[in-house]
C-alpha cells in the first residue's frame, strides 16, 4: 500500500509559527522537530509556489520560519511546471469562470501564477496527494456568488480532492502514537507545593 503524501499549504507552517507552536519556545520544538521528520521520510512536500510564499531569497535578516523552511525544502520542492500539473490548473481555472459562484473580482485573486492555491490543488489531483491548509469551506447557497478570494476546500471538493486541517491531520498522517492523558490528582490528595506570594 503506497503511503499518503500530503501537501502543507503556507498558513499551516505560518499559524504555527506566529501562534501555536513559536520557535523561540523549548517546550513548542518538538513539533518541528517531527515536521521535520515528515519531510526527511518525504510524507510531507512543498509545491515550489508553497515554498515562495514561505521563503524572501532578498531578505537581509529572515525570520526562524523563513530559515527554517529553507533548511529542510530549499532544492527538494516539487515543481508545478508540469504539463500534468498545468492541464489541471486549466481546469481550474475555467471551473472558476463557468461554475458561477465566483465573481470576476473573486477570480482575480486566483490569476496570477505565482499564486499557490490552484497549484496546490493541481497537483494534489495528479499525485493522489492530500492538501493540509487551516483554509475552512464557505457553504455558497444557489444563486450565490463569491466576492472574496476563493477557499481551497471549496475548490478541492469539486475535483475531489481530499483536504484537511493540521489537527485532523495529527489523527490521520499514521505517524502519532495515541497516548491516554493522565489526569493530575484532585487538590486534596496533593501534597501542598504552594509558595508564598503565589495566588
Amino acid at each position: 500500500m503506497t503511503a499518503t503524501l500530503y501537501l502543507p499549504d503556507s498558513n499551516v507552517f505560518i499559524a504555527s509559527c506566529r501562534l501555536n507552536h513559536p520557535f523561540g519556545y523549548k517546550e513548542f520544538h518538538p513539533f518541528w522537530r517531527w515536521m521535520e521528520k515528515l519531510a526527511e521520510d518525504k510524507a510531507i512536500a512543498l509545491v515550489d509556489v508553497v515554498y515562495d510564499e514561505l521563503v524572501n531569497e532578498q531578505a537581509a535578516d529572515p525570520d526562524m520560519l523563513d530559515l527554517w523552511v529553507r533548511a529542510m525544502f530549499k532544492g527538494r520542492q516539487i515543481s508545478h511546471k508540469d504539463d500534468r500539473y498545468g492541464q489541471v490548473y486549466a481546469q481550474i481555472q475555467d471551473y472558476l469562470v463557468t461554475c458561477g459562484k465566483y465573481t470576476e473580482e473573486s477570480r482575480r485573486y486566483w490569476e496570477p501564477e505565482s499564486k499557490a492555491d490552484p497549484w496546490l490543488i493541481a497537483v494534489a489531483k495528479v499525485e493522489g496527494a492530500v492538501i493540509v491548509t487551516d483554509e475552512a469551506r464557505v457553504p455558497l447557497q444557489q444563486g450565490q456568488h463569491m466576492k472574496k478570494e476563493p477557499k481551497i476546500p471549496n475548490i478541492a471538493d469539486h475535483f475531489g480532492v481530499k483536504t484537511m486541517n493540521l489537527r485532523r491531520f495529527f489523527d490521520e498522517n499514521g505517524r502519532m502514537k495515541k497516548v491516554q492523558y493522565v489526569l493530575p490528582k484532585p487538590q486534596g490528595e496533593r501534597k501542598d507545593v504552594s509558595q508564598p506570594g503565589l495566588f
